[in-house]
Parts: C-alpha cells; sequence; structure tokens
C-alpha cells in the first residue's frame, strides 16, 4: 500500500515538474530608458517575482534579460539612483516579452541624483545633490556661487554684494574643485574673493559631490567637486533654442541670455550651439543706504560643435567670460584712525547716491577656455576618451593709486594652463566594473610688469600629474566601490628678494590618496551610501609668496615658504529616499585635515594705498564635523513643503579653540502651492522662510584698538593664547522670507515661461558671517526680480 502511494505521488511530481518545464518556456527581454532624455540607463537594478525572486541589472546600452519563465503573472520593479522606482505587473506570453521601461527622473529642483555622462563619471557611493534647469531658471542673473547656496551644505563666502564663492561643509578656494563642462577650472582661485569665473546661463544643471572625491577628479577636492554641465548637444537636423531676460529692482540689474543650436540635415549625429549673456547692474542698496561702488559688467559668449555615434563622438568648445566687477568704496581705508572708525560702524565711511560706473577699487577679468575630447567604444574593452584644455585668464585689479596712476592696474596676473585627460571606462565584467585614467596640467603664471608695484604673488610653473583606478561591485542590492590615487606637484617659482636678486625656488609635493565606499539599497525605498576618502592639496604659491596688499580683500597678506601640504580623510554616510510624495537625505560627516593652511590676522599697516589689516598664512590641524538634513514631502497633489538643515562644528585641533571663517548653523522651511488658472501651465506660488544662527563657536575678538596698541608696545598677541583671532566680533542672527510666483504657457510648439522672487521681503537689515566686508557694511535689502524664459 505504502509503495503504490509513494509510486503514485511519484508520477505525480514527475508529471508536475514536466509539465512545468514544458511550459517555462517564457522570457523578457528589456530596455531601460531615461524619461528626460531618452538615452539608455545603465546598471539599474531590475528585480521580478515569478514563482521565485529573480534579479538582473542593465548593461551598458540599458538592456536586460529574463529566461525560462515559468508563470503567467509576474511583478517588475526596476530602480536607479535618481529616478523614480518603476513597479509594474505583466502578463507574460510564450516566448520572449519585450519591453520599454521609461524611468522617470525625480524632477524636484534640489534632488539627489546619479546620472552618468559622458566624460564626467560620478562617484556612486557619496552624497550629492543637483540645482536642474528649472531650478537654475529660478536663479537665472545670480552668480555661481550664489546659485548653488540654495543647497543644503554650500553657503557663501562673500566679498561685498558682487563677489561670491561656494563653501561646501566649510572649505571653499582651493579646496573645492569645480568642473566646467568636463575641464577642471584654473584661475586665479587661491583669492577669497576671486569667484569662479563661470556663465551659470552655459549650464544645464549643476551637480554637487559633497565628499572628498580626489581619486577621481585630483587633487584639491578636499571639500567636494562641483560639475557644471551643459546640456548634450543637438544629434538631428533642426534649430531649437531659448532666450532669457532678468531684471531686479536693487541694483537695477538687468541681464539677457541667447541659446540657438541645431543639427544638419542628412548628416545624423551632429550638432551645434551658440550661447552668450549680457549683464549690468549698479550699486547694490542695502535697507537704510546705497552700497557704493558695488556694481557688476559681463559680457560671455561660447561656441560648441559636436557629432556622436553609438561607438564614438568629438567635441569642440569654445567660451570666453569676461567681467568688470566693483570692490565696495567703504572697505579701502585712508588712514589707521579711520580704518578703526570704519569696522564696525552702522553705516560705510563712503555713501553715495546709485549709479552703474564702475570705479576703483575693481577688478577686470577675463577668462578663455578650448576644450577638445573625443570618445571610441573598443570592443570587448570599453569606452576610451581623450581630452585637452587651454585655458587662459588673465585678472587685473585696480586700486586707489595716487598721481594719476589709477588707470594702472595694481594687480595683473595672465595664467595659462594646459589639460589633457585620458579615460577608459571599460565594459562590465560580470559583477565588475572598471575605470582607470590618467590627467597632466602643466600651468605658467606671468605678473605684468606696468603695475609697477611689487607683486603680489610671484610668476611660477606648476606641472601636475596623476593616475588613478576605481572598481566597482554592483549586485541588485549592493554596490561596493574602491579606488586608488597618485599625484605629483612640481613648482618653479620665480621671485625677487628685498635686494633684488632673482631667485628660483622649487617644490616638489606627492601624494597617494584612496576612498572606500559601499551603496546599499534598503526596503521602502531607502537607500544607504557611505564613503571614506583621502584627499590633499599642496600649497599654492599664494600662501608660499603672497607679499603685499590683496586689494580685492581689502587685507595684506604674506605668505609663508614653510608650509606642508594638506591631508584630509573624510567619512560621509546618507541615507536616501526618493518617492513621488517623498524625497528626503540625510547626510552626516566627519573631515579631519592635518596641516590645514589658514589666514591669521595678525597686525594693521599704513601703506601709501591706505591702512589695511595684515593676514599671515598658518598651518594647524582641523576637524570639521556636521549634518545635512533635505526633506521635500508632497503633502496634496498641488502643496509641497520643503525643509533644510545644515550644521556643522569645526575645531582647531591644536588650539583647542575654533576655526575663523566657518558658516554658521541654518535651517529653512518653505512651502509650494500649484494654482489651476485656465490657459497656464505649472502657476505656482511658494515662499520660503530662512533663519542663519549666530556663529556661536567663532574665535577670541581682538579689536583694531587692541591691535594698534599691542604693536605700539611692542607685544605679542600671541603671547599667551596661539590661537586665532578676528578683529570684529560675529554678526547677529538674521531671519529672512523670501516669495516666488511663476507660470508657464504653450504658444504652438513653443514655451513661454515667467517668474517673479522677492528676496528679503521684510528688507530686514543683517551681516553675514561669511562675508568679508561683514567689517563695512550691511547686506543687501529688500530685490525683487522678474524672469522671464522663451524657449523654441
Amino acid at each position: 500500500m505504502v509503495s503504490r502511494i509513494l509510486s503514485t505521488f511519484f508520477f505525480i511530481a514527475l508529471s508536475t515538474l514536466a509539465y512545468a518545464q514544458d511550459n517555462c518556456n517564457m522570457s523578457i527581454r528589456g530596455h531601460v530608458i531615461s524619461g528626460e532624455d531618452g538615452g539608455p540607463v545603465p546598471f539599474a537594478t531590475v528585480l521580478l517575482k515569478n514563482g521565485g525572486e529573480k534579479a538582473a541589472v542593465s548593461d551598458e546600452r540599458g538592456e536586460f534579460l529574463f529566461e525560462n519563465l515559468c508563470e503567467r503573472q509576474a511583478i517588475i520593479s526596476v530602480r536607479f539612483v535618481g529616478f523614480i522606482t518603476y513597479t509594474d505587473t505583466l502578463l507574460l506570453q510564450a516566448g520572449v516579452n519585450e519591453l520599454n521601461i521609461r524611468l522617470q527622473v525625480d524632477v524636484k529642483e534640489l534632488s539627489e541624483v546619479t546620472i552618468e555622462e559622458e566624460g564626467v563619471e560620478e562617484v556612486a557611493t557619496i552624497s550629492r545633490a543637483e540645482l536642474n534647469e528649472l531650478a537654475l531658471e529660478k536663479t537665472a542673473g545670480e552668480s555661481l556661487g550664489k546659485s548653488l547656496s540654495n543647497l543644503s551644505g554650500v553657503t557663501m563666502l562673500q566679498s561685498g554684494p558682487t563677489i561670491a564663492k561656494p563653501v561646501i561643509h566649510g572649505l571653499h578656494s582651493n579646496r573645492i574643485l569645480i568642473l566646467n563642462n568636463g575641464i577642471r577650472q584654473e584661475g586665479q582661485q587661491w583669492g577669497q574673493e576671486h569667484a569662479p569665473e563661470i556663465d551659470p546661463f552655459v549650464a544645464n544643471n549643476l551637480r554637487l559631490i559633497k565628499g572628498a572625491a580626489a581619486v577621481k577628479y585630483g587633487s584639491d577636492a578636499i571639500g567636494g567637486v562641483i560639475l557644471v554641465n551643459p546640456a548634450e548637444l543637438p544629434k538631428e537636423a533642426g534649430i531649437s533654442g531659448k532666450a532669457s531676460l532678468v531684471g531686479a529692482d536693487n541694483n537695477r540689474m538687468y541681464a539677457g541670455s541667447m541659446l540657438l543650436e541645431g543639427g544638419i540635415a542628412g548628416l545624423r549625429g551632429f550638432g551645434w550651439r551658440l550661447q552668450g549673456t549680457y549683464k549690468k547692474a549698479g550699486d547694490a542698496k542695502a535697507p537704510d543706504y546705497r552700497l557704493t561702488n558695488t556694481g557688476t559688467y559681463e559680457k560671455n559668449y561660447s561656441i560648441g560643435v559636436g557629432y556622436h555615434k553609438d561607438n564614438i563622438g568629438a567635441e569642440l568648445f569654445f567660451s570666453s567670460f569676461d567681467a568688470e566687477i566693483a570692490i565696495l568704496r567703504s572697505a579701502h581705508i585712508g588712514n589707521l584712525t579711520d580704518l578703526e572708525e570704519a569696522i564696525g560702524s552702522e553705516r560705510p565711511l563712503f555713501i553715495s547716491d546709485f549709479s552703474y560706473d564702475i570705479n576703483n577699487p575693481y577688478q577686470a577679468v577675463n577668462h578663455k577656455l578650448l576644450k577638445a575630447n573625443g570618445h571610441i567604444q573598443v570592443a570587448n574593452l570599453g569606452q576610451l576618451s581623450a581630452q585637452y584644455g587651454l585655458q587662459i585668464n588673465k585678472r587685473e585689479e585696480f586700486d586707489i593709486r595716487r598721481a594719476g596712476r589709477s588707470v594702472i592696474p595694481a594687480l595683473s596676473l595672465d595664467l595659462y594652463t594646459h589639460t589633457v585627460d585620458l579615460d577608459l571606462d571599460m565594459d562590465h565584467m560580470g559583477d565588475w566594473k572598471w575605470d582607470v585614467g590618467a590627467s597632466f596640467m602643466y600651468q605658467n603664471n606671468e605678473n605684468n610688469p606696468e603695475t609697477g608695484i611689487r607683486p603680489l604673488i610671484p610668476d611660477f610653473e606648476n606641472a601636475t600629474a596623476g593616475a588613478h583606478v576605481i572598481g566597482r561591485y554592483i549586485r541588485p542590492q549592493f554596490e561596493l566601490e574602491a579606488g586608488a590615487r597618485y599625484d605629483f606637484r612640481h613648482y618653479l617659482v620665480k621671485r625677487f628678494d628685498e635686494n633684488n636678486n632673482l631667485l628660483k625656488p622649487e617644490f616638489n609635493f606627492n601624494n597617494l590618496t584612496g576612498s572606500i565606499g559601499a551603496l546599499v539599497f534598503l526596503s521602502n525605498d531607502f537607500q544607504l551610501r557611505t564613503n571614506i576618502g583621502t584627499a590633499w592639496r599642496a600649497p599654492h604659491v599664494n600662501e608660499l609668496y603672497s607679499e603685499g596688499l590683496h586689494h580685492g580683500a581689502a587685507a595684506v597678506e604674506e605668505g609663508n615658504d614653510q608650509l606642508k601640504s594638506e591631508k584630509s580623510i573624510k567619512w560621509i554616510t546618507s541615507l536616501e529616499k526618493v518617492t513621488e510624495k517623498v524625497n528626503l537625505n540625510i547626510s552626516a560627516y566627519l573631515n579631519r585635515i592635518t596641516d590645514y593652511i589658514y589666514l591669521r590676522p595678525e597686525d594693521v599697516t599704513l601703506t601709501i594705498r591706505g591702512a589695511f589689516p595684515i593676514f599671515r598664512y598658518r598651518q594647524t590641524d582641523a576637524l570639521l564635523t556636521g549634518l545635512d538634513f533635505d526633506l521635500k514631502y508632497q503633502l496634496s497633489t498641488r502643496l509641497e513643503s520643503t525643509s533644510k538643515v545644515s550644521i556643522i562644528y569645526a575645531r582647531d585641533e591644536q588650539q583647542k579653540s575654533p576655526l575663523i571663517n566657518i558658516p554658521a548653523n541654518t535651517i529653512s522651511s518653505g512651502l509650494d502651492y500649484m494654482l489651476n488658472i485656465r490657459g497656464l501651465n505649472k502657476a505656482n506660488i511658494g515662499f520660503d522662510l530662512n533663519y542663519t544662527d549666530r556663529q556661536r563657536n567663532a574665535p577670541r575678538v581682538v579689536s583694531i584698538a587692541e591691535i594698534r596698541e599691542a604693536d605700539d608696545q611692542n607685544s605679542d598677541l600671541f603671547g599667551a593664547d596661539q590661537s586665532v583671532f578676528d578683529i570684529l566680533d560675529v554678526p547677529d542672527a538674521y531671519f529672512l522670507t523670501n516669495i516666488n510666483a511663476g507660470f508657464e504657457k504653450a504658444l504652438g510648439q513653443q514655451i513661454l515661461r515667467f517668474n517673479i522672487s522677492v528676496n528679503n521681503l521684510f528688507n530686514t537689515s543683517y551681516r553675514d558671517y561669511l562675508n568679508r566686508f561683514r567689517y563695512y557694511a550691511d547686506e543687501m535689502g529688500r530685490s525683487v526680480t522678474l524672469r522671464v524664459n522663451y524657449e523654441f
């Protein structure tokens, strides 16, 4: 009896297995593309429930395949960082089931994304943020630094209302790397009042990598990396374009930008683009007075041509940035008594009526960029790319000089930079993905002798070379990433000593950097990124040999030729969630920098050009730690809330005291409501509230009067306390309210967009801790800005 039952059971089992085998003849061949541009999405995770759970990763063409499927019903889920997860229930037919999946990019303006573009591959395990095209339209007319300050963890280092540099997690200038259209931006970025020479109208999006990304991008990326990305060139015939107009009432700024692009009939893959910008602004206005001599004037243009097919492509790009930037007149003081009176005064010493005139002191900057690149897909190997860049940066700074010499620049520098980048993005090797590359740079910095003044920094040559390797292990539920890089830098400096003897000191710096990280896909659409990486930077020549008045900073700066390289180790971990209703990012970081270089105020001096504080370059060990919090929540189909928090704490590890010029903690919250207005699309109105705390971890204060007294008595301000000091107490906390409204109107195939914004709605008087001219004047008051964009 038992044997009969077992035989019957065995027969049924065999029959069922045979039946299942006969019906496991279904498969899915899928193609994952971006809903933004229709391009393939490689390395997307594809999960399939069909009797059990299967997983796959899309290849370089965005394709994936599931075979030997037995059940007709299947649930498929496709996800990739920066896109909304796609989920669908399928009813399969016998044979091959073709499936095209279009992933929708998260369209929220400040989204956390990971989109890899040709020539600029991002580090997958480091937190990043983005300003997309629509977000950039809402900041049109602002500087690059001002635009980026809308992201958590990013603030501005300002020199009055006209100059702003991005600060990432407390670091700026030579500690931040900017890639402009794939080329490492090289100007005189060492100056705290030398803003990036980039026209934001060129960019289709701005991406920010918040970690130490030195392995991929090279030395100096201690604070982070900013990617300025234009849109891809057209590949089809036809002409399209975009016109932008901006007007603001506070400084009576007006700006316009025009972009034209297209292809050529019969030559598919060829594209071209022309772009130009004109901008002019006059003196800005604080709530109670004009900020005399704070105008700007810009003329920028760019040209791009390219040819791209599936396996090969090449591009040629040229841009020119030309600007005159006025420096607040009250920051240049004639004598020590007036300097003591000016610092901390409620009103600037010089106040005049509004003017568009740009008078001394001011900067004149021209930056030209030429880029040529090409790529080819090598069978069974990967994509090989090569890129050459030439940058010519001319900077002149005009001071208030006597005897009719104000028309002669007090500082005149020409910087020539050649870069070569080679990269091999290798094909998928099972679960592994490799990238290897090398980069080379040569610079020549020349002072123009026409100034008649001993140069602030000497002539120098800089030769740099580096090579990297990055490996990624990609699985459906996680990614692991590790990399290493070696860099070498050589300086040849040409300077004159006090006796006018020509000296040619040479310096060699080198370092090995590395990083390791993970990206883990958790349940409920959560993702965890964690990365620990080392980075470094050699001291710049200005830090080694500055000597004299830096007029844009309104300070005398003195270098230190004994400085060592900075070395950093940064750990950053972020928890993210992106769905149709929620966009959440929480990032925590810790950054320890050995031999941190900083400017320490130490004295005051009276020169033939006025009275100025003296700053000298010093080194210490620094610890910076903080938290960034971003949340966007769709409260309803029409109402969305936004919240952002940035907290940072920085300490001098040697002196156990605060560091100078570290951002204060900030918190902001806003609401955006979509209106239903007949005939208009995407009509919206919103507001945001921004609170900036008083910097509660600030250095001690030693006033100008105390410095003068110590100088008269020949006493040492650092005899009993070696910690850094400031010459004015930190400003109070402040609260700002901003409002904005806009709409979109379709005109056939064309689109017209309007946006109006009011910053500092209640005309609040305040001073920002990271504005170097807070010593002399308040920030800008209320500003109403109208922006119009026409796409055709």
